[in-house]
């Protein structure tokens, strides 16, 4: 299971924008989306509440 909590999700997008070496910052993602652990953390959150909204009429269904 991979660790979705706030410090682990900003320790990988803190690597992974290491690894992307020298793209010029105003080209960079993060430089236009907050991507602090904490920012990420509640998108992915909002995603979540969406996909189970949407999932929520079909499993309220009578069959």
């Amino acid at each position: 299971m991979v660790d979705m909590s706030p410090q682990a999700v900003e320790a990988r997008l803190r690597e992974a924008s290491r690894l992307a070496g020298s793209w010029r910052p105003e080209a960079r993602l993060e430089t236009k989306i907050d991507m602090c652990g904490p920012a990420v953390a509640a998108r992915l959150k909002e995603a979540s509440d969406l996909l189970d909204l949407c999932r929520a009429p079909s499993q309220n269904r009578s069959v």
